[in-house]
């Protein structure tokens, strides 16, 4: 062996296995039938579920089909729809996408209807640019009503 490769990791090569894996394989695992079919019918009801009860990795997959309907709608070019699927991913790790109230999605469909602050600009040059605008945190301020003075335990006013 020489020094060059003896320093280097070895990458374990694995058998191919199928990415479906049926009731047998996952026997063989050590999965009972049992379990293998509760495991399905979890993955089947996975998008189903509410926005905001969607975990990460299937939100992207939602946000990355919601680019693809507009890109089919509004013509986008690759470059903008790429752009638009970077800033919906910004959005989500910013968690300005993680309420029910900043996105409309139809569980019965399984698809994003709406993005609430989502902007688009299209410049004279035929590209469209996209902002996602974000909630103002306006804090309200209580009114002081002058209070009554205060008597102390001797009738004398504070």
């Amino acid at each position: 062996m020489s020094e060059e490769s003896r320093n280097k990791t070895q990458r374990k090569q694995h058998t191919d296995i199928s990415t479906t894996l049926d009731a047998g394989g996952a026997m063989a695992l050590g999965f009972s039938e049992k379990t293998f079919q509760m495991l399905s019918q979890d993955a089947e009801n996975a998008l189903k579920r509410p926005w905001h009860k969607l975990e990460r990795g299937l939100r992207i997959g939602r946000l990355r089909e919601f680019v693809v309907r507009e890109k089919d709608k509004i013509k986008l070019c690759d470059e903008d729809s790429d752009l638009l699927f970077k800033l919906l991913c910004k959005g989500l790790d910013r968690k300005l996408l993680s309420s029910k109230a900043a996105v409309t999605y139809d569980h019965a469909l399984e698809q994003i209807t709406e993005i609430k602050g989502l902007v688009a600009h299209t410049a004279a040059t035929g590209h469209t640019k996209y902002q996602l605008l974000e909630k103002k945190i306006g804090s309200t301020l209580k009114k002081r009503t002058k209070e009554p003075p205060t008597s102390n335990s001797n009738g004398e006013v504070a």
